[in-house]
């Protein structure tokens, strides 16, 4: 289905949905040697190439039924990528100025 030219990504999701289980077992079976197991994995499920996928996985394993899960790590993020920023901002304005030979 994701092999389609334009891939429905609400199909695609729920059909991920559905075989999360299966999915982890194949991931985590001892069949797939640790240097190959990228490659297989990206093999069997293409769709993992875009970000979206791996977002709607990461909730998957972290919070299964949350469903909101997504959203609501890229709003934190933004609260705190914006706290991060004035803090750098606010650190590098309040610093006094320095000489050439480092004396204040």
């Amino acid at each position: 289905m994701y092999k389609a030219k334009k891939p429905n990504k609400a199909a695609v999701t729920h059909l991920l949905d559905l075989e999360f289980q299966s999915r982890r077992n194949f991931i985590d079976s001892n069949a797939l040697k640790e240097q190959d197991r990228p490659a297989k994995i990206l093999q069997a499920y293409p769709c993992f190439k875009e970000l979206d996928h791996v977002m709607d996985e990461l909730r998957r394993v972290i919070e299964p039924n949350n469903s909101q899960y997504t959203s609501e790590v890229k709003g934190r993020w933004e609260n705190l990528y914006s706290k991060v920023q004035f803090y750098g901002v606010m650190k590098k304005v309040m610093k006094p100025p320095r000489t050439l030979n480092g004396g204040k």
